[in-house]
């Protein structure tokens, strides 16, 4: 089950990607977050795009050694499988997944069922596609 943002009011402070990074990384760096909240400021006023699991599930098709699951509400690595060869990072339609320091993909598994960038956004413009916040 995806996330969704609500692009129109939000602000771009990146607060949901310092919760995800330190929950998931122990550092907060948004660089290392499961989504990606960029904006520009332009002459109209800041726009906002974001990057997200969609939950398209070709991550896990594309996987040579079946280190990607899903339980229909998150998406799953197994890093004991994982081989690091990049196969699902470059499949992702959203460009989310990434390899981390240790050579092991990354994905947002929405915090095993409590996302933390929905906890922590200060504006509540983020939610599960399912409807709750």
């Amino acid at each position: 089950m995806p996330i969704k943002l609500d692009q129109k009011n939000c602000t771009g402070c990146k607060l949901c990607q310092l919760a995800c990074s330190g929950h998931h990384e122990g550092v907060f760096n948004p660089e290392k977050a499961r989504l990606k909240i960029s904006h520009d400021y332009l002459d109209e006023g800041i726009v906002i795009d974001s990057k997200k699991c969609i939950f398209c599930k070709k991550c896990e098709k594309s996987c040579p050694v079946g280190a990607i699951s899903n339980n229909e509400r998150w998406m799953i690595v197994d890093h004991e499988k994982c081989i690091g060869c990049g196969t699902c990072e470059k499949t992702c339609p959203t460009g989310v997944i990434y390899l981390n320091d240790k050579k092991k993909s990354i994905i947002c598994d929405l915090c095993e069922g409590a996302p933390q960038c929905i906890t922590w956004c200060p504006k509540g413009v983020i939610s599960l596609a399912g409807g709750k916040k």
